[in-house]
């Protein structure tokens, strides 16, 4: 068994986890060691079930669009979407919030909350009280409230909407 590098994750060396043509795995700092380790680990697992290895099956789609922004790999999925939405919509907005207009308006309804306090706060929006809002007006559970007031910040630092600070979100004008 090969020594496992200080700081590996997890799926260093699994038999099961690692694939080259992932762009995760291509990315990975550890691609190398892992790679030897992980065929290793395969051919154990193959010997230990008799599986024999005569040809490989078809190629297997991805679920997702492999990502071509390094910056993308550390999203979730989930916000990964939402960003692509917004890179390929019409909505202009940076631009809408800038004029004082809410480019959400009637559309995702947990964006649009999240603009109309940006708009209407007068102060930097702090993420805890854009998720208390998103319970009491979408009636969400805590949990899934904190993860789309997440998603919400990220999405709109993306698209060049606001600034992140401790404070909280600050809308960006002109």
């Amino acid at each position: 068994m090969t020594d496992v590098p200080n700081f590996s994750p997890g799926c260093f060396g699994s038999a099961l986890a690692f694939q080259p043509e992932n762009p995760i795995c291509r990315a990975c700092p550890f691609n190398a060691q892992c790679h030897p380790l992980h065929e290793t680990n395969l051919a154990a697992l193959r010997e230990r079930f008799g599986i024999k290895t005569t040809r490989r099956g078809p190629k297997l789609k991805p679920a997702i669009a492999p990502i071509s922004d390094p910056a993308m790999m550390v999203l979730p999925v989930k916000v990964r979407r939402l960003l692509e939405k917004l890179d390929t919509s019409s909505l202009r907005i940076t631009e809408k919030l800038a004029q004082g207009v809410n480019p959400f308006e009637g559309k995702l309804p947990f964006m649009q909350i999240a603009c109309h306090l940006l708009l209407r706060l007068g102060r930097p929006l702090p993420r805890p009280l854009l998720a208390q809002a998103f319970v009491q007006k979408l009636g969400w559970q805590q949990n899934t409230a904190d993860a789309h007031a997440r998603m919400a910040f990220q999405a709109l630092a993306h698209v060049g909407a606001i600034t992140d600070s401790e404070a909280g979100a600050v809308l960006k004008r002109g």
